[in-house]
């Protein structure tokens, strides 16, 4: 790079600051991206396929479960019946739950990353 005579030495070191200052400030999103996932544990968000729980899992495993226990312990047909519906019934209410924790717990790491990133690329680390 060919400077004119009069920019001097100050012209010169600003165009080095040009020139390196975009380098620089990806390094630093980086540093500051990879310190808020390793404090925060979030890493993205995951698809709610993904999530643990759900309410048609919780259904199917609550009727499975009390199924079972009906055949085991259970003569009467109708009871076993009335009693892998009211399994299910349960088990989806509880599958549910688990579904909403586990987004919340989600949404509470994504705020503290979002809180450590820019703490960060503020300069407060």
């Amino acid at each position: 790079m060919i400077l004119p005579k009069s920019t001097g030495f100050a012209g010169a070191l600003a165009a080095i600051a040009l020139f390196a200052h975009p380098a620089a400030a990806q390094d630093r999103y980086s540093y500051c991206q990879q310190r808020a996932s390793d404090l925060s544990g979030y890493t993205g968000r995951v698809p709610d396929r993904y999530l643990p729980g759900g309410a048609l899992e919780g259904a199917a495993r609550g009727a499975a479960v009390s199924g079972v226990g009906g055949l085991i312990f259970e003569k009467n047909k109708k009871k076993r019946k009335r009693n892998v519906r009211r399994g299910a019934a349960i088990g989806a209410l509880v599958g549910a739950i688990k579904r909403g924790n586990a987004k919340k717990k989600q949404n509470r790491a994504a705020r503290n990353y979002r809180l450590e990133l820019d703490a960060c690329m503020r300069g407060g680390y």
